[in-house]
């Protein structure tokens, strides 16, 4: 199911939420997460990867990525309260960069906020936490500024 211009549904859901849930698993994502990501896609005009389980095979060059959306609450990976059990967060990587495009897409955040501010954007994950992808949410801060989590 395409969610957006560049985007499929099954790239912010892991394979056992939409073997589940199918095309219903749009119903565990914030709206902003789907956003921020097509704003990146098209700011950068670079593929963007958050999950890739629907089309990766063994040696195809990439690591296997299932858990960068949505996490059902019986996944083991990150944090149990985290945003991405939320539907509100996401890792971006930019395949093919250093470092998977995440310090070039942080200072990007950082320097122009009030644009990211705009489709949803409150806080990225501190680069000493995630070397080779971009934690971003839309989760609710209190506060105007970019908030930057060291979890």
């Amino acid at each position: 199911m395409k969610v957006s211009k560049n985007f499929d549904l099954r790239e912010f859901v892991s394979p056992g939420v939409y073997r589940k849930w199918g095309d219903s698993s749009i119903w565990f994502l914030d709206q902003r997460v789907i956003t921020l990501a097509q704003f990146i896609r098209d700011r950068f005009n670079y593929s963007g990867m958050i999950c890739n389980w629907h089309w990766w095979y063994k040696g195809c060059g990439f690591q296997k990525y299932q858990y960068s959306g949505f996490r059902s609450p019986s996944c083991t990976i990150g944090a149990k309260l985290g945003q991405h059990r939320f539907g509100r967060g996401l890792d971006y990587k930019m395949m093919g960069k250093p470092n998977n495009g995440a310090d070039e897409l942080r200072e990007d955040i950082e320097g122009h906020f009030s644009m990211y501010k705009e489709r949803g954007l409150t806080t990225i994950e501190h680069r000493n936490f995630a070397p080779t992808w971009c934690h971003m949410d839309t989760r609710w801060t209190g506060i105007d500024e970019l908030f930057i989590v060291k979890p």
